[in-house]
């Protein structure tokens, strides 16, 4: 992997036994402006991976101008490709595809956001995407390129997929929801605590209702409670979480869903791609992203939310400018869908990413439209009779299909790159036929979707539940049996915004599947769904009977009164992070160890943060692997 840190990280230092990154205080009263942004040419987006391969790599990125761009690439055995060049060295010249989607619209342009000077995170020039697909590479070759535009170099490293066999060890980073948007550089977010497991034994109490710390980073009612907002904005969240990630050296990384906070709305993902291939960070130039679709994907923020339901272009929009970021192998008897759910191998490991944006026939709670009769308690009340078919409930897919056609004239409603993801549906017999050839060849199999279907969180109950959620995950549930049926080892999702692990053993046979939501990226921090008792408290709800460990539920805070007699907190509660997957040989087979990371913000006696620790949870599983790319019972 290329180590040139951005500035921010040249300062990082490791301590035993926690990486720590030194930062800068932030406040919500401090005033806060955009780094210079680029002038007329130039990236706008730095190179970024996609697609990866044993023997290929998709490279692009984005100008400013349509200038076409020159790719130099060094490395074993690709001077006989396509493209001039000899020996190991390869020159390609891009063409520049003007990307209208992504312009700015007048509402982003006289956008105001508190404490930002206006327009400061508008980025100067247009969008022109520039895609370039190395073939003929040697898997697990370490490659050198440079890419020129307008004058401007940028220069990297990546290393290609082992093959099957020839490998020692694959480590990839997950997480969800970093949900980008340049408001985050000053927003702190809710920072929820379990009513029941809340604090350590012999903790202090949280500091309260007008305590230098609720002045400090601000404070919101949640539940009808105080409820204090996180010491780190999301800005600085992200790029910590970003740092620790680039630190252990990742070959790949998982974002499953809810990149942004609205894929209609452009600064967002001028904030998104600033933290992985800009200002902020370049970590996507050597690492590919392997991303799934969320339903903040399908949402424009100020550029109309989901529509109406008299025209849903804003959701066509917001999934079609994502569409147009990101370049994936997806379903050939399906190119309509244009790569939305896909397939990764790389080496041992073959990675599923499915849309879990659209179910049918479509459900929504605020109209009493459900496909199925409403019931209450923990899911152990979930049957098949009863079971969701929908995680959407803000748009059918009806209405999305015809506003496609208006974004896109010339084309029908069947050319709607709208998937669904129900049994029978053309995406779950691709993911049936996937998983049984990735099971044939003996491969460890990881599935990534954005809806978690397993949560203890305020989407974790179904539509036609007593405590309802139009936007729950419950609907991929019945994908778990065909994920048991062929050895699925872990499931990735958010949508949450909590750290929870589920174990799934639906037949019983002790050979079931963890399933992860990682929501933890840089937006929220919640805390399980909580329902009002007899006595009029809040109580956990506890919807989801598979859950093994939550940050919110199982580690509880541990405060200390400080030598100035102000708390301090010293270790545990939800904090963001990431999950952390080694997969190291071991033998004929393989030992997989899932370590869920957070970033834990160290405070000095006034509140402010000096820096941030690589810590693990008390949550570490490992799994060992058969030959047959199974976990062993």
């Amino acid at each position: 992997m290329n180590k040139a840190f951005p500035a921010f990280l040249a300062a990082a230092v490791l301590a035993t036994p926690a990486i720590v990154f030194p930062v800068a205080g932030d406040s919500p009263s401090s005033r806060a402006s955009a780094a210079e942004t680029p002038g007329q040419d130039g990236f706008r987006v730095l190179p970024y991976l996609q697609n990866p391969k044993s023997d290929a790599m998709t490279i692009n990125w984005i100008s400013s101008s349509e200038t076409p761009g020159k790719l130099t690439l060094t490395g074993p055995g690709i001077g006989n490709g396509k493209g001039k060049g000899a020996g190991n060295v390869r020159t390609l010249t891009s063409t520049p595809e003007y990307q209208p989607l992504l312009d700015y619209t007048d509402k982003e342009k006289s956008q105001v956001i508190r404490g930002l000077d206006q327009g400061s995170w508008l980025i100067q020039g247009s969008n022109f995407k520039h895609s370039l697909t190395v073939e003929g590479l040697k898997p697990g070759k370490e490659y050198t390129y440079t890419v020129e535009q307008d004058g401007q170099r940028h220069e990297s490293t990546f290393t290609t997929a082992p093959d099957q066999n020839s490998w020692d060890h694959v480590r990839i980073v997950a997480f969800s929801d970093s949900e980008t948007e340049p408001q985050g550089r000053t927003e702190h977010r809710e920072w929820e605590l379990s009513p029941v497991n809340g604090y350590a034994e012999g903790s202090e109490k949280r500091p309260g209702a007008g305590s230098v710390f609720a002045e400090k980073f601000g404070s919101t009612t949640r539940y009808g409670e105080f409820t204090l907002q996180y010491p780190m904005n999301q800005d600085t969240a992200m790029k910590q979480n970003m740092a620790t990630i680039e630190e252990s050296d990742p070959d790949l990384m998982m974002i499953a869903g809810d990149l942004v906070q609205g894929a209609g709305y452009q600064p967002a993902w001028d904030e998104f791609f600033g933290y992985v291939a800009g200002q902020h960070g370049e970590l996507a130039s050597s690492v590919p992203l392997i991303t799934a679709l969320g339903n903040w994907e399908t949402y424009a923020a100020i550029n109309g939310g989901y529509g109406t339901a008299a025209d849903r272009s804003p959701a066509v929009i917001s999934r079609n400018k994502y569409l147009a970021y990101f370049d994936n192998d997806g379903d050939p008897a399906n190119p309509q869908y244009k790569g939305s759910y896909y397939r990764t191998d790389h080496g041992p490991v073959t990675v599923l990413t499915l849309d879990s944006t659209n179910g049918v026939p479509d459900e929504d709670t605020r109209t009493g439209t459900l496909s199925n009769p409403v019931f209450s308690g923990d899911d152990s009340n979930l049957t098949a009779e009863n079971l969701s078919t929908d995680t959407q409930g803000e748009f059918t897919a009806a209405d999305y299909d015809s506003a496609f056609t208006k974004v896109f004239p010339g084309t029908g409603t069947g050319d709607s790159d709208l998937p669904n993801m129900n049994p029978g549906s053309a995406q779950w017999e691709w993911a049936q036929k996937q998983l049984a050839d990735a099971r044939a060849e003996g491969r460890i199999v990881l599935v990534q979707f954005h809806h978690a279907a397993y949560s203890n969180g305020v989407h974790g109950t179904p539509p036609n539940h007593e405590f309802a959620d139009n936007q729950s995950g419950t609907a991929m549930r019945a994908y778990s049996p065909m994920f048991e049926k062929y050895g699925v080892a872990a499931v990735i999702a958010g949508h949450d915004e909590m750290f929870e692990r589920s174990f799934v053993d639906e037949d019983g046979d002790g050979a079931g599947f963890h399933s992860y939501d990682v929501g933890v990226a840089a937006d929220g921090l919640r805390g399980e769904q909580l329902v009002e008792n007899a006595e009029g408290a809040f109580e956990p709800l506890r919807f989801n009977t598979r859950s093994q460990w939550s940050a919110a539920a199982d580690q509880p805070e541990l405060w200390e009164t400080g030598s100035n007699g102000k708390p301090q907190l010293i270790d545990g509660g939800l904090h963001y992070g990431h999950l952390q997957i080694d997969v190291n040989r071991k033998g004929a087979g393989a030992e997989i160890t899932l370590s869920p990371v957070y970033v834990f913000p160290v405070l000095d006696e006034d509140y402010n943060l000096v820096k941030t620790e690589r810590r693990v949870y008390d949550d570490v599983v490992t799994l060992q692997v058969d030959a047959d790319g199974t976990v062993a019972g």
